[in-house]
């Protein structure tokens, strides 16, 4: 099965107006929800804890983690195959 120019060149059509079209709704959503309930959401809901840090509170510290070390594989023989 052969596919031409014109299909994948419709296909990137596609999936470019797809893409347009995710960041316009997106953009409207933005937009159309009003001010106090961004700040509604900064105070309890999704964006909670993200503020900043009270000063008398230190912060805890995170525990660095080091990589594992991986086994290494035995090298393969390469064997003559009789054909």
């Amino acid at each position: 099965m052969e596919v031409g120019l014109w299909e994948i060149g419709l296909w990137i059509g596609l999936a470019g107006g797809l893409l347009a079209s995710g960041a316009a709704v997106t953009y409207l959503i933005a937009t159309s929800v009003p001010e106090p309930v961004f700040e509604r959401a900064q105070q309890h809901g999704r964006y909670a804890g993200l503020g900043a840090a009270p000063e008398d509170r230190p912060r805890p510290r995170r525990r660095v983690r080091r990589p594992l070390a991986l086994p290494v594989a035995h090298r393969a023989r390469l064997v003559p195959a009789r054909i």
